[in-house]
């Protein structure tokens, strides 16, 4: 039976100073409405993070899209000349924050208990991302309604070391509560307690390996807070039921597809020609052929064993070449003409599996570090063929695993793992490209932390940086932090901050 499509409207206004409820008399126009519904709202906003401008943004930024000729907009992304007017996700992220604070605060007196612990492992979430792109943000003061109009900045790296016990709390409070059988409230887990544990989990081995570069950071202690039940071993989907109708199709679908019509949404699904000529460059041809569609071609379901029918553009790329006709848009993995109501990917499995294969290879955790990175490899090509979100899948899993097989097996540097001296740069590249059409805000953090892909060694993907600046430009490090928050808290913004050249704490290299 398909879920029902939350667009409950709630009646709650917040910002990342404060908090406000306007209280309207009038019984006909309530203005607070249950914890459950906002729960829903919450996640489907999370999702909508994932998946909206700074996917797009960290995706054109690690060589995955390429605004070039035909697209006239995209001009900061392509030049990375912009402002504090600009990639403002700021605001959005700590709106999102607020709904589920308003959870925290609610869900008991509400008879949703239970939602309590997932919602603190969602700010968990979304905290990080705040971090990794803007750096030092409010935390300890933030979400205290009218108390703290102002909120301080606390330090990354503090910030950082309290997500760890936030998503500890959050586990306890999983683990204590009695959920129902069933929560079509919780429009990614359905109520599963163990899922939940180990998207926490998940989310710690993100801080933990983020900060591998750090001086003086021990993972020990973060480590131990891992419960039992691990990390994901499924990827995590969103689905609220999306229909095909304007405003509830499946997000990603349309950002980045088309509409409730199939009318193209926009002419910046263009393919970056980094991930391009690397999976190329690897015979990655089962990939290939999901993570890209053929060139011209935007049912993204044709596909083609001839190489060449496989054109991208570099990151502002100008002339006739790169014309939507001429180059590949996104593939079948995330957008198929007519598909609008898929589950939303939020995070895949094969992140996790590379997650645990860094820790291992620094020898942080016990185990194989080549099977986890194996591992990873096997659950990005089942995940390219669509064969755990309901869509029309492209393959079977057995067909995806035999490609994978093969793929592990052809003594190619930074594919076999054999092949490679250097354990840590072949992780990387693979993670980089099972990020591909996932998490491009998630892929440049990785980017900036650990400089792959890139061409340097020879061994590597060329270099991600737009062809529409000078060789000797430097690229963007972080965002810079919104006129509006400089306006309403401008005493607590940290100031002097240069994107250029103001590394975020954990961006060592």
């Amino acid at each position: 039976m398909k879920r029902i499509l939350l667009i409950a409207s709630v009646a709650l206004a917040f910002t990342s100073c404060e908090k406000f409820v306007d209280v309207n008399t009038n019984p006909n126009t309530p203005t607070v409405t249950k914890a459950n519904y906002v729960f829903s709202n919450a996640l489907n906003n999370a999702g909508r993070t994932v998946a909206g401008g700074l996917h797009i943004t960290g995706g054109h930024w690690t060589g995955y899209y390429a605004h070039s000729t035909s697209f006239t907009g995209g001009g900061q992304e392509k030049t990375y000349v912009f402002t504090n007017n600009d990639f403002n996700f700021f605001d959005g992220i700590y709106d999102n924050l607020a709904d589920f604070q308003y959870v925290i605060d609610h869900a008991q007196e509400d008879g949703y208990g239970y939602l309590v612990g997932p919602s603190m492992i969602m700010q968990a979430m979304l905290m990080q991302k705040l971090v990794d792109i803007y750096g030092n943000v409010p935390f300890t003061e933030a979400l205290k309604g009218t108390k703290f109009t102002e909120p301080k900045y606390d330090d990354a790296p503090a910030i950082y070391t309290a997500l760890v016990k936030m998503l500890s709390d959050g586990q306890a409070k999983v683990s204590s509560s009695t959920f129902p059988l069933s929560e079509p409230s919780d429009i990614f887990f359905n109520g599963n307690k163990t899922r939940w544990m180990q998207f926490a989990n998940t989310v710690k081995m993100r801080l933990i390996v983020r900060r591998s570069n750090v001086s003086g950071y021990s993972a020990t202690s973060d480590l131990g807070t891992i419960t039992s039940d691990g990390v994901i071993t499924t990827p995590v989907f969103c689905n609220p039921g999306y229909l095909k109708t304007a405003g509830k199709l499946n997000p990603y679908y349309q950002n980045w597809g088309f509409n409730e019509n199939d009318a193209p949404t926009g002419d910046f699904r263009k393919m970056n020609r980094v991930i391009v000529e690397w999976l190329k460059s690897t015979n990655d041809v089962f990939r290939l052929q999901r993570i890209c569609s053929v060139k011209g071609l935007p049912d993204n379901l044709s596909v083609s064993n001839t190489l060449s029918d496989y054109i991208a553009a570099p990151l502002g790329g100008d002339g006739s070449s790169y014309l939507s006709a001429n180059v590949s848009a996104m593939g079948s993995m995330q957008v198929v003409k007519g598909q609008a109501t898929r589950p939303l990917l939020v995070m895949s499995d094969a992140e996790a599996s590379f997650l645990q294969a860094e820790a291992i290879q620094r020898g942080w955790l016990t185990g194989s570090a080549q099977a986890k990175y194996e591992e990873g490899v096997r659950k990005s090509f089942a995940l390219c063929a669509n064969v755990q979100n309901g869509a029309i899948a492209t393959s079977t899993a057995a067909a995806a695993d035999a490609a994978a097989t093969a793929f592990l097996k052809n003594a190619t540097n930074l594919c076999d793992w054999s092949a490679y001296t250097d354990k840590l740069k072949a992780i990387w590249v693979q993670k980089w490209v099972a990020l591909c059409n996932v998490d491009g805000g998630e892929s440049w953090a990785e980017y900036r932390r650990t400089s792959s892909p890139t061409n340097t060694t020879g061994n590597c993907p060329a270099s991600p940086r737009s062809v529409a600046v000078s060789s000797s430009a430097k690229e963007p490090l972080r965002f810079f932090y919104p006129l509006r928050e400089s306006n309403v808290n401008g005493k607590n913004v940290p100031a002097g901050i240069d994107v250029f050249n103001s590394r975020i704490f954990w961006d060592i290299n």
